[in-house]
């Protein structure tokens, strides 16, 4: 499962990135422009990792998440 926000500044990323790190999931996330926003994805292989990635982005005052599930081809 993929969560999914749009950061409101720059200071919650610089919250969320470090964050990320010493959980273990920097290598899981990507950014990407959306206009003038920027959606933060993260990849989450378990119930754990996803429990952790959701206290980080609330953590980071993130309220909104957008939840997508990975397909296999």
């Amino acid at each position: 499962m993929t969560i999914s926000c749009f950061p409101r500044t720059e200071s919650q990323l610089c919250v969320i990135v470090p964050l990320l790190k010493e959980a273990g999931l920097f290598d899981q996330y990507s950014e990407e422009a959306r206009g003038e926003s920027i959606l933060l994805s993260i990849r989450t292989a378990n119930l754990d990792e996803r429990e952790k990635v959701k206290k980080i982005l609330a953590q980071a005052g993130i309220s909104e998440l957008i939840y997508s599930e990975e397909n296999a081809a």
